[in-house]
């Protein structure tokens, strides 16, 4: 059982060191990484990738305009692994988080698997951040049907079998949600499974300065019109998901007929 951990960068250095020592720290070593910066200014972390030896594969530097859904499938492309992950160069895994993923994977090879995580709020003016706080986060109650209405999976806490993945790409048009719309493509018609450990960490700060600065807490006038983006490419399974996306659309004082979902 081998991953493949896909790490997209921009223009974050300290936050990618951090990123990669808890890959070098992880006790499962079966994994290699793909770095893939869509910035011009972008210097490799080369002692972490010294430490790292031979679990990576690439380091790109690409051409194009930024954002994380061309680095995403740049990387994919390349990506050999059994198993896909993603990881936003701001986030880590815990050290057991692999080995966790491995054992049950090897159990019966799961299509899609998808763990807990942790949210850790920080402040990044410091250097290294100062933890603010810490919370521990279910996606248990997440189901194939409930995807459809609202996603509560980070993107970091998924792993695809190689072969799900298939023919999926990520969409570049999309200011937010790039990762919703990819669990949507690759999950139809296939089955996703739940682990219960938290070893993903998500790294989240406050918009007060630049060094604070990230995607998704900027774009939050987009979300409803993205939402609605995301059901007309992605059609409900069934009758009660429809119903569940209007309902949901209706608590933010936008009534709309079953058509729209």
């Amino acid at each position: 059982m081998f991953f493949s951990i896909i790490v997209p960068t921009h223009d974050r250095p300290l936050l990618l060191k951090r990123n990669l020592e808890s890959l070098i720290a992880q006790t499962c070593q079966d994994f290699k990484v793909v770095i893939v910066s869509d910035s011009a200014n972008y210097l490799p972390p080369y002692q972490e990738l010294a430490q790292l030896d031979h679990r990576f594969d690439f380091v790109i530097r690409r051409s194009g305009a930024p954002g994380p859904a061309a680095s995403r499938d740049m990387a994919l492309l390349l990506a050999d692994g059994d198993y896909i992950m993603y990881l936003d160069d701001d986030d880590t895994f815990q050290p057991g988080h692999l080995a966790a993923l491995k054992a049950r994977l090897e159990v019966d090879r799961p299509e899609i698997l998808f763990t807990d995580f942790q949210i850790q709020n920080e402040d990044r003016t410091e250097n290294p951040p100062k933890v603010l706080s810490m919370m521990n986060f279910s996606t248990a109650a997440a189901t194939y049907d409930s995807i459809f209405v609202r996603n509560t999976i980070p993107n970091n806490c998924l792993a695809y079998r190689r072969d799900v993945l298939q023919g999926i790409r990520n969409e570049p048009g999309l200011v937010i949600y790039e990762d919703w719309d990819f669990l949507l493509a690759a999950m139809r018609g296939r089955t996703i499974t739940h682990l219960p450990v938290n070893s993903v960490l998500i790294h989240k700060c406050q918009a007060t300065a630049p060094e604070n600065l990230r995607r998704g807490n900027t774009r939050e006038d987009a979300v409803v019109a993205v939402m609605l983006q995301l059901y007309q490419r992605h059609p409900a399974p069934n009758m009660e998901t429809r119903l569940a996306r209007q309902a949901l659309l209706a608590t933010a004082g936008l009534q709309l007929d079953l058509s729209h979902f």
